[in-house]
């Protein structure tokens, strides 16, 4: 990480850390030929977010880095977003209860052959996921392996209001 993006994250984290939030990353990123310095935040207890507390928090972490930040470039504060991948052991509990989508390496037998499974995660062990899914208006829970999972995320769930 560059310099001036240190001296970013060190002026923005106790903004964030005011509004009870946490700095999850910050990222230099070219878009469309305009270079973005990301500031990706979350809320620590649930994967929701305020449009109008991120703005808020935005500006204040842009009146304190205005001097730090390069010509030509712009600064955005964020979050992971609604399907966040969820990556660590907090992001699984908070997770409890959610929609999900999994991808795995390979067909899973209890899934129906799926690779990729759409449900409800509701346990999660030290070996795996416990998902309740639905095929063809059947409902049951399957475990799949931690170790079979290529990726886990939020997901919406379109097929019902929730």
């Amino acid at each position: 990480m560059s310099e001036y993006l240190v001296k970013i994250k060190d002026l923005a984290t106790p903004i964030v850390e005011l509004h009870q939030k946490k700095l999850v990353d910050v990222k230099l990123r070219k878009e469309f030929g305009t270079n973005i310095i990301s500031i990706i935040i979350d809320d620590p207890i649930t994967f929701s977010m305020d449009v109008d507390e991120v703005a808020t928090i935005n500006m204040a972490i842009l009146d304190a880095t205005n001097d730090l930040i390069p010509d030509g470039y712009y600064l955005e504060v964020t979050t992971p977003g609604i399907e966040r991948e969820l990556i660590t052991s907090d992001d699984f509990n908070k997770a409890i209860g959610k929609y999900v989508y999994l991808k795995t390496y390979q067909k899973q037998a209890q899934a129906y052959d799926l690779k990729e499974i759409t449900g409800t995660l509701v346990e999660v062990t030290n070996d795996g996921f416990n998902i309740e899914i639905t095929s063809n208006k059947k409902t049951k829970i399957i475990t799949i392996k931690k170790d079979d999972v290529a990726k886990i995320r939020l997901a919406i769930d379109f097929r019902r209001n929730n």
